[in-house]
Formats: C-alpha cells, sequence, structure tokens
C-alpha cells in the first residue's frame, strides 16, 4: 500500500476513535444536593483598615453533613464594612463523600453578610479528585453568622459528575 492509501485509511479510523471517546464522556444528569455546613474554627491570620472597612485574612474549618459528608479547609479575605456588613472570597477544599462517594472537592467560595449577620453565598465546583473527579456545580448557603467561629446554616444545589 502507498502512504496516501494508508493516510485515507486512518484519517477516518481517527476520526471514529475521537467520537467514540467523546461520546463516553457524557456528563449525568443533575442532582439536587442539601444539608448543613457550620464552621468549626477559624483563625485570623491578618487585619488591616482601608478606610472605614476591615480587611481580614482568615483560614478556617468547616462541617459538612447532608449529601456533603465531611470537613473543609478555607483560606480567604473578609472584609468588613462599617455597616457592620461583610462580604468574602474563599478558596475551600472538602475532603470526604458526596451522595456516598469519596474524594476531594475544590471550591470557589464567595458570599456577603448583611447587617443583621444574615448570610448568603455562592460555593463552585471548580476541580474534584478521588472518585469524585469530574464533579461540577454550584451550591447556595444561607445561614446566619452567631459569632465565633462563622456562619452555620444549610446549603442547596445541583451537582453532576463528567463533562458538562
Amino acid at each position: 500500500m502507498n502512504t496516501r492509501r494508508v493516510r485515507l485509511l486512518l484519517v477516518p479510523l481517527v476520526g471514529l476513535t475521537a467520537a467514540a471517546v467523546a461520546a463516553g464522556a457524557v456528563a449525568s444528569p443533575p442532582t439536587s444536593v442539601s444539608g448543613t455546613v457550620s464552621n468549626t474554627s477559624a483563625t485570623f491570620n491578618s487585619v488591616r483598615a482601608a478606610g472605614d472597612n476591615l480587611i481580614i485574612g482568615v483560614s478556617a474549618t468547616a462541617a459538612y453533613t447532608g449529601s456533603f459528608v465531611g470537613t473543609s479547609t478555607i483560606n480567604g479575605t473578609l472584609i468588613i464594612h462599617a455597616d457592620r456588613s461583610a462580604n468574602f472570597h474563599d478558596g475551600e477544599t472538602f475532603t470526604g463523600t458526596v451522595n456516598g462517594v469519596s474524594g476531594t472537592v475544590t471550591l470557589n467560595l464567595n458570599g456577603r453578610n448583611d447587617s443583621t449577620r444574615a448570610v448568603r453565598a455562592s460555593d463552585t465546583i471548580v476541580g474534584a479528585t478521588g472518585d469524585l473527579a469530574g464533579l461540577h456545580g454550584v451550591l447556595s448557603e444561607v445561614g446566619t453568622v452567631t459569632g465565633p467561629p462563622g456562619p452555620l446554616g444549610t446549603y442547596t444545589g445541583q451537582i453532576q459528575s463528567g463533562s458538562a
């Protein structure tokens, strides 16, 4: 066989292989999740003033129950405003199980609390390992800051495994 003929045979074969791989990487249907989340410890690593705001570097741990069962380590920034409201942006690493499947989930946590200490946050899954590899989704959190070590509340959301 000449080289041209071999190439003509290989092109469709490569295309079929790519299509088979892509078909196997289909996402699962979305699954609803819910449960509780509460901070179990918090450390202020740094505190500085910026006008009427306090900017605080925070490390914390949280416990999850419900669909997520395990603990998280949290590192980020808390900004407390003069009116006693606050907003935060954190990186979070959860280790445990999600609907009984074990692994580690990396999340991007963004939220705020108002001057009454009512908390609203969004926790977006940005990565996962172990048997949870390929997991993605968003958790919505609501709760209250009751004092140290931080907020406690509930989460609800939709998760999905596999490629989006």
